[in-house]
């Protein structure tokens, strides 16, 4: 047959027809050949959760801002689904009243043969009278943050104050409201950082309120640790044979000393040292300042001595 005219337009006409199916995926939902036999499963994280209540009178904790969905169906469709999320998973409580409630979760917009599982299947939920409040937000440094050489001058917020909208009892208990500079990084300098804004009660359970901003600017002041202590002279050496000591006397009384706090909190006093065999004449000399190890810096960082030397 397939050597005639005939047979060739056939054959011709059937692989076109194919092909214009194909393209226009007129097989996509029959099991032709076994491609799309069966039914896949696949897991969607992240959807976002439609929450439908009077937003104006009244304010909803307790429900999820996104879930998992298991989908199971046809092959096609589902791999569709994964690419489109065609769907909606909503959470009806327009019908409820003030209270507590157990809600199922459900999943809006399928197609045909398409069944679908909320992950996690329900939430309980609080339906509470709205309030809304303004609040001074306090800020925090996480301790391991700071390095020990240094502490905080000053700390404050931008803006300083945040609108809190919430459920009625929610907003009564209201004890705190936070914004914690966290991370690992330690602070040596002034910073400021973006930082969330939290909401606590008295016991620091968080709150589940709306907060505008979210975010506030944190700007920290910091100045290294120092500690002002008396400075004495000491002398170690001799002079010279032929030359008597008449007076040495520091230009400074007190010296300030950078380091650890728990290194300053051991130190009540710095000796500079003047070393007399140096000394050939009366003037001004040079000192060397007796310090432990773990302080940073002195200010000021010479000390001079002034000296009167004679002939004896």
């Amino acid at each position: 047959m397939l050597e005639s005219k005939p047979g060739i337009l056939i054959v011709s006409l059937l692989l076109a027809l194919f092909m214009f199916a194909s393209a226009n995926k007129i097989f996509e939902d029959f099991n032709l050949f076994g491609e799309n036999s069966g039914k896949d499963n696949v897991t969607i994280e992240n959807v976002p959760v439609n929450v439908k209540y009077d937003e104006d009178n009244l304010f909803v904790s307790g429900a999820q801002e996104s879930v998992q969905v298991n989908l199971s169906g046809p092959p096609s469709k589902i791999k569709q689904l994964q690419t489109t999320q065609d769907f909606t998973v909503e959470l009806d409580l327009t019908n409820y009243e003030l209270g507590e409630y157990e809600v199922d979760y459900d999943v809006e917009g399928l197609p045909e043969n398409v069944t679908a599982t909320p992950l996690p299947k329900k939430t309980t939920v609080s339906i509470q009278n709205v309030v809304e409040q303004t609040f001074e937000v306090q800020a925090e440094v996480n301790e391991s943050r700071m390095s020990s050489k240094y502490t905080i001058d000053s700390i404050q917020t931008d803006p300083k104050v945040v609108a809190i909208r919430g459920g009625e009892d929610d907003m009564a208990r209201i004890q705190y409201v936070r914004a914690m500079i966290s991370g690992t990084e330690k602070i040596t300098e002034s910073i400021t950082e973006n930082t969330d804004v939290s909401v606590f009660d008295g016991q620091y359970n968080k709150l589940d309120v709306i907060i505008e901003p979210s975010k506030v600017d944190v700007s920290i002041n910091v100045e290294e640790n120092k500690k002002e202590v008396p400075l004495y002279l000491n002398t170690i050496g001799e002079l010279e044979s032929d030359y008597q000591l008449d007076g040495a006397k520091l230009k400074e009384d007190t010296i300030t000393i950078y380091g650890e706090q728990s290194v300053l909190d051991e130190i009540n006093e710095v000796y500079a040292d003047l070393d007399l065999k140096d000394v050939g004449e009366s003037g001004s000399f040079n000192t060397q300042l007796n310090l432990p190890n773990n302080i940073s810096k002195t200010e000021p960082t010479n000390v001079k001595a002034e000296v009167k030397i004679s002939k004896k």
